[in-house]
């Protein structure tokens, strides 16, 4: 066992070089951005800042964290570089897509079908969530057929990914929003990650966990003090999508046979975004309008048109980060008896505070 002095000073390195090349690669990315016309126009309703804002910031993000990985496959003899590798590029890959779409609007359509594409490969080679299913079987007692579990594995793994993009790059509308819900949700899981690998220190993947934590935390804190508001350059799609790539394959890192607890874990570390995400969905399922609409139905949105500032709502974002973040770290002390009723009163209370609050009504009709 090794103990928490050593995985920490052996993986804080690798937060401290995403964050230096990200504070580097950021204004290298506005001036790009301004050079190029890569900027988001201000309207009054979904994009209500003051000026036009370059974007690429996502570019910046993606250079420090693929550095830091680099690094590690380098440097780490302990990861295996054939899991390493393919996680990164695959990351490379989900940026790429959203840069693309940041300078020229993608179709969502092709958008999911060449994300959901790279989360497959990745998973196939890595291995990455492909036990995903087999713990609930187990613990359920049915016997079904290994390639029949591999294939549900792929498939919810896909879902958990691509879901995970959508829910970052819907929570990416405020000033220093993303990237800050997103360092405090990598802390979260560098904490458990670090529990796992002080155990299972000789595991390849346990490093692995650590060092995309790692990264991701680096990256998104390098990138925050240009982002906050009033925000000097947007990360676009190209960040986001990244960010929600890195965390939805965490997530998938923390399952293996017959232990359901360290996903369920990660899962409730990225609840904020979870929970934003179906609530828009379903304000926009109840006042009949399309789903993927750009609209006001985030909680974030909604606490901005009560009148509260950018920032405020920001920190009070960042705060709720926090505490999913540490109900999710619950999962190293509790067993799965105490806590799945733990975090079911965490999702009855979020929903009922949602209710009282009257964010998930519907809306009046215009006149």
């Amino acid at each position: 066992m090794e103990s928490l002095a050593q995985v920490l000073y052996a993986y804080a390195w690798y937060a401290v070089l995403a964050f230096v090349f990200t504070v580097f690669a950021t204004p290298i990315a506005a001036a790009i951005a301004r050079s190029t016309g890569v900027m988001d126009m201000p309207d009054a309703y979904l994009k209500p800042h003051a000026r036009p804002t370059p974007y690429l910031g996502g570019a910046a993000i993606c250079m420090g964290w693929s550095v830091a990985l680099l690094c590690a496959i380098v440097v780490e003899f302990k990861i295996e570089w054939r899991l390493l590798l393919p996680v990164m590029l695959g990351g490379v890959v989900m940026s790429i897509l959203g840069l693309a779409d940041d300078v020229r609007d993608v179709p969502p359509k092709i958008r999911l079908a060449i994300g959901g594409a790279v989360i497959l490969v990745v998973m196939i080679v890595t291995g990455a969530g492909l036990d995903l299913v087999d713990s609930v079987l187990f613990l359920a007692g049915w016997d079904v057929p290994v390639a029949l579990r591999r294939v549900l594995s792929i498939g919810i793994g896909v879902v958990i990914v691509l879901g995970a993009c959508n829910s970052t790059n819907l929570i990416d509308g405020l000033d220093g929003l993303c990237a800050g819900v997103t360092s405090v949700i990598s802390l979260g899981f560098f904490v458990i990650a670090t529990f796992i690998a002080m155990h299972e220190w000789a595991k390849a993947d346990a490093h692995l966990r650590l060092v995309m934590a790692a990264a991701l935390f680096g990256a998104t804190l390098g990138f925050l003090p240009f982002n906050f508001n009033p925000a000097k350059i947007f990360m676009g799609d190209a960040g986001s999508i990244l960010l929600g790539y890195n965390c939805g394959m965490m997530i998938l890192l923390f399952a293996r046979f017959g232990t359901l607890r360290w996903v369920i874990g990660g899962l409730m570390v990225f609840a904020l975004p979870m929970f934003d995400t179906a609530l828009a969905i379903f304000r926009r399922w109840r006042n009949g309008k399309p789903i993927f609409q750009g609209d006001r139905s985030h909680f974030y949105d909604q606490l901005v048109d009560r009148g509260l500032s950018v920032k405020r709502v920001t920190v009070i974002s960042y705060a709720l980060a926090a505490f999913y973040a540490l109900m999710g770290v619950l999962c190293i002390f509790l067993q799965m008896r105490y806590l799945v009723p733990l975090y079911a009163a965490v999702v009855a209370a979020t929903v009922t505070t949602i209710i009282a609050a009257g964010m998930a009504r519907r809306e009046r009709a215009a006149g």
